[in-house]
């Protein structure tokens, strides 16, 4: 079983390297692909450096790149994960345990951030619950590739493309969560006050569950965040 780790950059140089360094040390059976969406900084030399990294280009959104890295990717399973997010050393082994379980098509970790703060410490204990409400992409979604090009893939959407995929999924077979975490950079909770960047994110998630366009949402997002 081959997976492929998809990674989306946007300007992502100052993490990149953290992240492909730790997937290069996992044992399994990977391939890693970075789809880069126009960066400005030096993302595309960080990735070019790694001889075992693919790196290609893509029109920018994260649901874009995401889906051109799936295309380009020769595993059977395709994994997610976010720039600035290290995976467990266990992780091949977890995947492969838990899509080798009858009706299992996906799923995702559990979620650590890297900033300490007791509400964030909440934010981690939520993470375990194999809930759309729960799961977001910089948890590390997996996938198996088979059912992911019968969905037809992320809905090119500039922002829930994680939550929505999740309700197609969910229709195909279990998608659960992992018993171990990645940990993920807090940086926009440092960035922009941890209340008020949790609050936010709550905020958009239930205004997405009643339907508000996630066009709208990526508005509020930008003029808050």
């Amino acid at each position: 079983m081959k997976v492929s780790i998809i990674i989306p950059c946007l300007n992502e140089a100052p993490f990149l390297p953290n992240t492909i360094e730790n997937c290069l040390g996992l044992e399994g059976d990977f391939e890693i692909i970075v789809i880069d969406g126009g960066s400005r900084d030096q993302t595309e030399t960080v990735a070019r450096s790694y001889d075992n990294v693919k790196f290609f280009r893509s029109p920018k959104g994260r649901s874009l790149q995401m889906n051109y890295g799936a295309k380009k990717a020769q595993g059977s399973v395709l994994l997610f994960l976010h720039a600035d997010t290290l995976l467990p050393a266990d992780a091949y082994l977890l995947i492969k345990k838990r899509l080798q379980k009858k009706g299992h098509i996906g799923g995702s970790f559990r979620l650590k951030l890297d900033t300490p703060h007791p509400f964030l410490k909440l934010y981690t204990w939520c993470s375990r619950f194999s809930l759309e409400f729960f799961t977001y992409g910089d948890h590390g979604i997996f996938i198996k590739k088979e059912v992911f090009e019968e969905i037809g893939g992320f809905r090119e959407i500039p922002l829930m493309e994680d939550i929505e995929i999740q309700k197609r999924l969910r229709k195909k077979g279990k998608f659960k969560k992992l018993s171990k975490y990645v940990i993920t950079s807090g940086r926009r909770f440092e960035k922009n006050g941890t209340v008020k960047q949790l609050i936010i994110d709550v905020l958009l998630v239930a205004l997405y569950n009643i339907k508000v366009p996630p066009a709208k949402l990526k508005r509020f997002y930008s003029d808050h965040c």
